[in-house]
């Protein structure tokens, strides 16, 4: 067929299509396919959809964490790992639509939620014996859903990194192989970071009542620096007290380096005896800015001293007479915060009687009398010296006390004796006056 080159390209077409007849065919397949379309619609043949702009979205499952443990195996040790099975569908459903109205919308919608079907869960071990047997027809997990599952592992009798792998089959999905990692007694390096220590001095043993020197030394034993460091001391016991500043301040100290702090503390006689402690919290940064927290304890130590004294020296009777027996008591008291053991006390002094009394255990804040039965051979002003004796936790103590007694001359003669005195003499002066005197008849 010859053409003319200068007709234009539209009738070129309209020539070619009336001599192949291919517009024909291009009108009636057009007319085909809008029956068909609208006979689909017609009869309910349901298009199937999900939201998200209506595509279609099969789920499946992924492992979203694992867990081994222990952390780390030693060689021939059981340990587990937990995989969580999560369904990779969120809140997802499929909507089935039937019929169109005259306006184009659609007449009823069925809404389903997409669960995934497990299958089957296997650990591959690749060096690491799965003592557990593999999972079979799980069940479903429904959109968003996680499931644990543990299996029981055995590590091998060789130390090193161990990589089993975790198989999921799903049902009508895509299956998953997830690697696992187990540690078999083998070092992994960490991020280096500081690692503050505090070495502290303190007495081996506290009296209440009195004050406590305590010498801290901040160290880092890290590999690398720790930067604005945060002290701060806090007593938990009412009877202790911060008698210095009880928040110290530390620039940074390099791995190695050391800072000293001293704190001081006092103490009412009220401190319970015992390990009393004072809190000490630290804080710093490491190289990338994160905060580290430790808290630290200091024990006070506390234990009680006795604290024996005389409170006072009295004699029964009040003024006793020389040559007559008298009572000597001596009160001593325990005025410290513990108990006082074996509590003696002595006299010396130009009496005669007991001179050694034994009291036992006096409690603190409590007194004991110590009684000796002595009896003065001259009157006036006797000295008298007081000695005591007695043992606390800290060992054993004495003291020393000295004081008088004033004692009277002899006594008056007793009314008895008084009498047979005079009876003696009624009778001597009657015999005379009677027997002897001159003029008598007696007489020779």
């Amino acid at each position: 067929m010859n053409i003319p080159r200068e007709q234009p390209v539209d009738q070129i077409r309209q020539l070619y299509e009336q001599k192949t007849g291919l517009h024909v065919w291009q009108g009636t397949a057009r007319a085909i396919l809008g029956i068909l379309i609208t006979l689909l619609l017609c009869i309910g043949i349901p298009a199937a959809a999900v939201d998200n702009e209506g595509a279609t979205t099969n789920p499946t499952v992924i492992i979203a964490d694992y867990q081994v443990t222990p952390a780390v195996l030693l060689p021939g040790d059981q340990g587990t790992i937990t995989l969580t099975l999560k369904n990779t569908a969120q809140s997802a459903s499929v909507k089935e639509n039937t019929g169109i109205t005259s306006g184009g919308m659609f007449a009823n919608t069925r809404s389903t939620d997409i669960n995934v079907y497990v299958e089957k869960v296997h650990i591959e071990g690749n060096g690491i014996s799965v003592v557990t047997e593999s999972f079979d027809r799980l069940g479903e997990i429904g959109p968003g859903q996680s499931v644990p599952v543990t299996f029981v592992i055995r590590a091998p009798d060789k130390s090193g990194i161990y990589f089993p792998e975790a198989w999921i089959d799903v049902k009508n999905g895509r299956s998953t192989r997830y690697p696992l990692t187990v540690n078999v007694n083998t070092d992994i390096s960490t991020q280096k970071k500081p690692s503050l220590a505090i070495a502290r001095t303190l007495p081996a043993q506290v009296v209440p009542g009195e004050d406590i020197m305590v010498n801290l030394s901040l160290g880092n034993n890290g590999l690398t620096r720790a930067s604005d460091i945060v002290l701060v001391a806090n007593s938990t016991q009412k009877s202790i007290a911060l008698a210095s500043t009880g928040r110290y301040y530390v620039d940074h100290l390099e791995p190695g380096d050391n800072a000293a702090i001293n704190l001081r503390l006092t103490s009412d006689k009220n401190a319970p005896i015992g390990i009393c402690p004072v809190s000490l919290i630290l804080t710093y940064h490491n190289p990338d800015g994160t905060t580290e927290r430790q808290t630290e304890t200091i024990g006070i130590p506390f234990k009680g001293k006795a604290d024996i004294a005389v409170s006072s020296v009295t004699t029964d009777p009040v003024r006793p007479n020389a040559g007559s027996p008298f009572s000597v008591i001596v009160r001593v008291e325990n005025t410290g915060t513990d108990r006082a053991t074996s509590v003696r006390a002595t006299i010396d002094a130009k009496l005669a009687g007991t001179r050694d009394a034994f009291i036992g255990s006096i409690n603190k804040d409590s007194d004991a009398p110590a009684v000796f039965y002595v009896q003065a051979a001259d009157s006036g002003t006797v000295p008298m010296t007081i000695h005591v004796t007695y043992t606390d936790d800290y060992g054993t103590h004495s003291i020393n006390e000295t004081t008088t007694i004033m004692t009277n001359g002899p006594g008056p003669l007793s009314p008895v004796l008084v009498l047979l005195i005079i009876g003696a003499l009624a009778g001597a002066i009657s015999y005379w006056y009677f027997r002897i005197r001159p003029g008598c008849g007696h007489a020779q």
